[in-house]
């Protein structure tokens, strides 16, 4: 079919009804990430703390116990703000237009809005780099596919058994798994080097991975970015040699997730009384934030490099 150029129809002959877009903002996984109690929020953001345990047991006590306060620590996590990039339109696209415009460009920054939130919340929750017993990342070991190392069934079992294991989290049920496209490609391929594979819980509906053992899987094409030096990139960071795409796990009680009242800001066109096309500017903006209640509790699974 021909190729897409730039512009739009005015009302001459043409469908109103806009084109799907493509793109993927699945962000099944924000409703389960822990909201804040409402107490603890602030103007500037939310404040927490919590108690630091100092109860000890004694079996057949010989001598007389001394009581002992105990102690906490606090913890504040700033808002972040939460932007889409204005758009500009004139009366005149209006008037010209077969579909309302006005809308569809609402619409458009929703969806914006959605991709953005997804990713920021991505790169959040993965862990900045290793950390032992607290934030585990560790390299993929199968064979090599295109530049990298993919993602076997013994990976995960390591990642889950070895290493979440280690973090002594209590509630077992709270276990999540953000997989991106390639490492589930790579589990599907590797079915056939394990006699384990229904293990791992497949919806016969979708065909999307629900499942391995305590881990609850969701699945998403935006991943987030690890360098070579195993460092997670910010987001939006520009690409460069040895940098891999994540896996990402996190225990749902350590996170913290809350957005304020989005608001539409609008430039009505009612107030330009100068351009000969009055022109209106439209974005989206709140305040919020996605984060770590405290360093433990998350971790990675990244594609190793391959070595020349």
């Amino acid at each position: 079919m021909p190729e897409f150029e730039e512009g739009l129809w005015t009302r001459t002959y043409v469908d109103p009804q806009l084109l799907e877009d493509f793109r993927n903002y699945n962000d099944n996984f924000i409703a389960v990430l822990k909201r804040p109690n409402a107490e603890a929020i602030d103007t500037d953001g939310i404040k927490m703390q919590k108690l630091t345990n100092n109860v000890g047991f004694v079996v057949n006590a010989t001598v007389d116990f001394t009581a002992l306060p105990m102690t906490g620590q606090k913890n504040f996590i700033p808002w972040d703000k939460l932007d889409t990039t204005p758009t500009l339109y004139t009366d005149k696209e209006l008037r010209a237009m077969a579909f309302d415009k006005e809308a569809s460009l609402r619409v458009e920054h929703t969806n914006s809005f959605k991709y953005g939130v997804r990713d920021y919340a991505l790169n959040k929750l993965a862990p900045k780099e290793h950390v032992p017993k607290k934030m585990p990342v560790i390299r993929t070991t199968g064979e090599a596919f295109e530049g990298r190392k993919r993602m076997t069934y013994d990976d995960l079992n390591r990642f889950l058994f070895t290493e979440i294991k280690k973090l002594g989290l209590n509630q077992k049920d709270q276990f999540y798994f953000i997989l991106n496209d390639e490492h589930k490609a790579d589990l599907i391929f590797d079915r056939a080097n394990t006699n384990n594979y229904r293990d791992l819980e497949v919806d016969k509906n979708t065909g999307e991975l629900k499942r391995f053992f305590n881990l609850n899987i969701f699945e998403n094409t935006a991943a987030p970015i690890y360098n070579g030096a195993g460092v997670l990139k910010s987001m939006g960071a520009t690409a460069a040699a040895g940098d891999q795409l994540a896996s990402t796990f996190f225990y749902a009680p350590s996170t913290l997730y809350h957005i304020e009242d989005v608001i539409t800001l609008s430039k009505p066109m009612k107030q330009d009384t100068r351009s000969k096309d009055p022109t209106s500017e439209l974005r989206l903006h709140c305040y919020g934030l996605c984060d770590k209640r405290q360093e433990h509790g998350f971790g990675a699974i990244v594609s190793d490099n391959v070595t020349p």
